[in-house]
């Protein structure tokens, strides 16, 4: 809400300027009959609505402060100050100001309405609520007040908040489209998934609303519908979402994310690349489709697709990370390791690179195990209690013949990570080698409770 748009709160009149006090005796034109101050507040507000408009805020605060001088318990004064006052960043005052207006004028919800938003902005969260449990009792059945309130939390991230405005906006008596679906976005979001299906699909069967939001209905159904496990139904609302709105690229991703949750992955990539061809300008795409080109072991066209999304953003981490994926699937190790040094670079601190480039190098022909202690010893630097860093160590230390040092570190791998068969079965060979027959055939022992007990 802003001052434009506060006509239906109250208009400068004579009766209001009349209502003086002493105060206005310090204005800069004191002896200015009734008709002049109502001309020269209307002038200053008609002034101060520009600056607002130009985002000169200060200049709109000044303005304000005069008119109140000239009409101090102007409502429309008060409350283009405390807007103005907010849109300037001083939130204290802004809402004392907006106080002030709501005392004066309290058959009007816009002062209350935004105190909500300044109290969002000054994270005083108990104080938003106050104001939305004193707008519900003052004014329970404005429908347009609690829906646009209901946007605004929404947007601000305050769902369950966001989701009680959407139900008193109706209650009021909103039979609005858009209130509705906005309803079902937060019931979506709540876990309310048999409502939110209920409302988005009403609105999707109304044929005579406008395709865009019809497909935005369809999208929270097929969203909701996803969420109760009904794929097919979900399938159906978000395939209705792109016929009627095919610029929408989140209903392709969903659509795309529920064909993934049912391992049907051609599919999958199907959707997104009919996505990709709408909408070729959007990035949005090309992770998922490349990762799952990747799973329908299409790895030249995977990785083809990945370096399209990296040429348009090099920071996209998880595509170094897919890249990687389908290197090591293909065998080319130079081609994995390569995707790991080009993440290091990009991102020095990214979670297990250094472990990540040491299984490669060990996986690759031609070994060099003193840089792969390197990465090693950088990988426990930053996360020594990583269970990996001292297994791949282990296997080091075995390959070079440094058996002892292979067996403390096989041990620490296990003692952070006991129900990991990895390290036993390398521990039991690493005894075999060493001669300690009773040792090894523990380990085995262990390696075979492991893997015949149950995964859960």
């Amino acid at each position: 809400m802003n001052l434009i748009g506060a006509c239906r709160f109250i208009a400068a009149s004579g009766s209001i300027i009349l209502a003086t006090s002493l105060y206005a005796q310090d204005c800069a034109q004191p002896g200015l009959s009734a008709p002049e101050r109502l001309s020269r507040f209307r002038d200053l507000d008609a002034q101060a609505q520009s600056a607002m408009q130009q985002k000169r805020f200060s200049e709109a605060v000044r303005l304000y402060r005069e008119a109140i001088c000239l009409a101090p318990e102007s409502p429309r004064g008060l409350y283009g100050l405390g807007v103005a006052q907010a849109a300037s960043g001083d939130f204290l005052n802004a809402r004392e100001s907006l106080r002030k207006a709501d005392r004066i004028q309290p058959t009007s919800p816009l002062p209350l309405a935004m105190e909500v938003r300044i109290n969002f902005s000054l994270d005083d969260i108990d104080a938003l609520k106050a104001n939305l449990r004193e707008e519900a009792q003052r004014f329970p059945r404005d429908a347009q007040l609690h829906a646009l309130l209901a946007r605004f939390l929404a947007e601000k991230k305050l769902e369950t908040l966001a989701l009680a405005e959407s139900l008193r906006a109706q209650q009021g008596g909103s039979g609005d489209a858009d209130t509705t679906v906005q309803l079902a976005i937060l019931e979506n979001a709540a876990g309310a998934y048999e409502d939110a299906i209920r409302n988005a699909a009403a609105v999707e069967r109304r044929t005579e609303l406008p395709e865009k939001l019809r497909a935005s209905a369809a999208g929270v159904a097929g969203l909701s519908y996803a969420s109760v496990g009904q794929s097919d139904e979900a399938i159906t609302h978000l395939q209705g979402a792109i016929r009627l709105d095919p610029s929408r690229e989140n209903s392709y991703l969903a659509l795309a994310d529920v064909f993934e949750r049912a391992q049907k992955y051609p599919e999958a990539v199907a959707v997104l690349k009919q996505g990709w061809a709408k909408i070729p300008d959007s990035t949005a795409f090309l992770l998922q489709l490349g990762s799952d080109l990747i799973r329908i072991e299409k790895y030249r066209e995977g990785i083809d697709t990945l370096r399209e999304l990296l040429h348009r953003d090099p920071k996209a981490d998880q595509a170094y990370i897919s890249i990687a994926d389908a290197a090591r699937k293909m065998g080319n190790s130079e081609q994995e390791l390569q995707a790991l040094h080009d993440l290091s670079r990009h991102k020095p601190d990214y979670p297990m690179i250094h472990v990540l480039i040491a299984r490669a190098m060990l996986n690759g022909g031609a070994i060099d195990y003193p840089k792969v202690l390197g990465e090693l010893a950088l990988a426990e630097k930053a996360a020594p209690e990583d269970p990996d860093v001292y297994y791949l160590r282990g296997k080091v230390f075995i390959a070079t013949n440094r058996y002892r040092e292979a067996a403390t570190a096989l041990n620490r791998s296990i003692e952070l990570r006991p129900l990991e068969p990895g390290p036993y079965y390398q521990l039991a060979r690493l005894y075999q080698k060493m001669g300690k027959s009773e040792l090894a055939k523990e380990q085995f022992g262990r390696l075979k409770y492991l893997e015949a007990a149950p995964s859960n």
